[in-house]
This record gives C-alpha cells, structure tokens and sequence, in this order.
C-alpha cells in the first residue's frame, strides 16, 4: 500500500500480473516475456513446432486454447509503460529472483511510480530464510536447487539471480517509497482476485 500524489486520468487504471505466463486471471493485464507470445501470432507456427517435437502436446494445447494470444508482452527491465499512479494493483508470483538486485530495485521504483495512491503491489518470492534453514553441509544439493533453480542444463534460461527474505524485500520497497510492507501468508491480504492469483 503507498501514499501517493494526484491521481491521473481514470482511464488508465487497471490490475497488472507481472509474469503471467499460463496462468491468465481475468480483469487484469496479464504480462510476460515468454516467447509463446510471439510464436502465438504466427498462423500454424505451433502446430509446425509441434510436429516437430519442439513444443510439447501439453504447451500446443494451451496455443490451441489460445492462452498466449491474451498475454502482454512486458520486458521488466525497461521503464514500465504506464502513467504514474495509473495501477490499481500489481501482482508478481515468482518473477523477482529471476532479476538482478539492480534490476529488481529499478522495477520496485517502476511500481511506485505507477502506482496510485493506497495501491497494493504483492510480490511472492521463494523465502530465503527457509531455504537457508534446510542447508546440509555434507550435501548442499537441494539448496544449490532451490537458490538458483538449476538442476538441470536446459533450466538455466529460468536461474535465480537474486534471493530475498521478507525483511530485505520490505526494505527495498521502503527505499522507493512505499509506505507500508507487510509480510502475508498464502491468500492473505488485500490484494484483489487473491485466491486467483495465489495458486
């Protein structure tokens, strides 16, 4: 929730899901950066593909469904592009330790900037402290996992490259600007749509 300056033009205002991927919520401007986007806009592309064993049965049924033709694409890395205090809400489940800290602090001010006043932004990461807390030092396996989300050479393109516990995150949203940040369990809080967003 933030504290914010003039509000602007009612028609800009809206609910934003940061990597949405296949997990559409309606009512919200349901973004990412999947290349399914692109190969959606493609007549027969999909079909091509899959034919040719580069996409799964599973992923050609959601092109047949049509998921990734309602998707927005959205480069988190880059200036958000929306009016300040134009955004309702903002949700992100999973997306944040995929950047880098100086990328996620870019995009926490991106958010406040957006924002309107009494917005709420919610922002679910892995918690760091219950990894930490489940470190073996005779076989750090699991938690090599569980911090980069590398078990395997073809995940890399989805490597964590940041970590965060809830005080850490609360203190980057604080330096940009919010004026309160809380902790929330699993489909608590004031977020709209929380039991759809929260899967």
């Amino acid at each position: 929730m933030v504290e914010r300056r003039a509000i602007s033009n009612e028609e800009y205002s809206m609910k934003v899901q940061f990597g949405a991927f296949d997990k559409k919520v309606d009512g919200w401007r349901n973004t990412d950066i999947t290349p399914h986007i692109w190969i959606s806009k493609v007549p027969l592309l999909p079909f091509v593909l899959s034919k040719l064993g580069l996409m799964t049965a599973a992923r050609y049924e959601q092109h047949k469904q049509g998921i990734f033709k309602q998707l927005h694409y959205l480069n988190l890395c880059t200036p958000l592009p929306f009016p300040d205090c134009s955004i309702d809400a903002i949700f992100s489940s999973h997306v944040f330790e995929h950047l880098f800290l100086d990328e996620v602090k870019k995009l926490i001010r991106e958010c406040y900037r957006v924002l309107r006043p009494q917005g709420i932004c919610r922002v679910v990461v892995p918690d760091l402290e219950k990894i930490v807390a489940r470190y073996d030092a005779e076989d750090p396996t699991v938690f090599n996992i569980e911090i980069y989300e590398v078990g395997i050479r073809s995940a890399v393109k989805n490597s964590h490259h940041c970590a965060f516990t809830a005080a850490f995150l609360a203190k980057l949203f604080g330096e940009a600007g919010f004026s309160q940040c809380e902790k929330m369990s699993y489909r608590v809080g004031k977020c709209p749509d929380i039991d759809k967003l929260d899967k």
